[in-house]
């Protein structure tokens, strides 16, 4: 599926703005994203830290729609599975929030102390717990799956899960060759975690990169998405001019911007 057909604006008219060039550093992004989202947990306190499973960090965020049958955006945050906190990401649910969607967010034990194998396990479990419960909380509504970073390769390996209805993956990495040393990965925990390896599940998965990312960031998106295509997978390829992975991030959070728009498609046409 392109994304002519997902409905998704294409070229530089219609692309997201290029970030100016005195932005923020990332440290200043991430201090601005935390306070943004710890008001918006202030706003919002009656569904925070719900437990899903054991464990300190195995946890949800919920937010809510006014109708429970609203979509959902379930945000899986990077930082190369070290740090299990999701409480400084809530902002970037907000461009959705405003189009009537819910948003939760899972946490999950960090790594080293817990496995990647692990992690992807919390992650099911906590579906699980989303598709038991998650009515009784107001959030009843087809899930897209959302991560940016090592939070993208969660939300393409989660699409198999009968919860989850389409996917999105912002500035990901799909094959985990690269980092099995970095990581302490054994070859089947390569093989079997990394979604490019693994066989395509034939729901739409978009997949978007700013084009100011480092190249081999940008190759992995590319790569992933032709080999869905190559075996029969949906979803757009979004690369986005001028942006790095903070702008990724910040795009996400404009309502009239083009990831919206393809997040709302995506689970239209799922």
């Amino acid at each position: 599926m392109s994304a002519a057909s997902t409905g998704a604006p294409q070229g530089p008219a219609t692309a997201p703005m290029v970030r100016r060039a005195a932005a923020p550093s990332p440290a200043e992004w991430a201090a601005q994203r935390a306070a943004e989202s710890a008001a918006l947990r202030a706003a919002r306190p009656g569904k925070l830290d719900l437990p899903y499973a054991a464990g300190e960090h195995c946890r949800w965020d919920l937010f809510p729609a006014i109708s429970p049958a609203a979509p959902c955006l379930v945000l899986l945050h990077g930082g190369q599975w070290r740090s299990g906190c999701r409480k400084e990401f809530g902002a970037l649910a907000r461009g959705l929030l405003a189009h009537g969607w819910s948003a939760a967010l899972p946490g999950h034990s960090p790594m080293p102390g817990a496995s990647l194998t692990r992690i992807a396990r919390e992650l099911h479990r906590a579906l699980d717990w989303l598709g038991r419960q998650g009515p009784l909380h107001g959030i009843a509504g087809p899930v897209l799956a959302c991560g940016w970073d090592s939070g993208a390769l969660l939300a393409a390996l989660l699409l198999d899960h009968p919860r989850v209805k389409a996917g999105l993956g912002l500035s990901g990495l799909y094959d985990l060759a690269p980092l099995e040393e970095v990581l302490g990965l054994s070859p089947l925990e390569v093989e079997a975690l990394s979604p490019q390896r693994l066989p395509v599940i034939r729901k739409p998965f978009a997949l978007a990169f700013g084009e100011a990312e480092p190249t081999e960031r940008q190759r992995a998106s590319r790569a992933f998405h032709m080999a869905r295509q190559n075996d029969g997978g949906v979803g757009p390829l979004l690369p986005l001019p001028g942006l790095d992975e903070d702008g990724v991030l910040e795009a996400l959070e404009a309502p009239d911007g083009l990831l919206c728009h393809t997040a709302r498609v995506l689970i239209e046409e799922a």
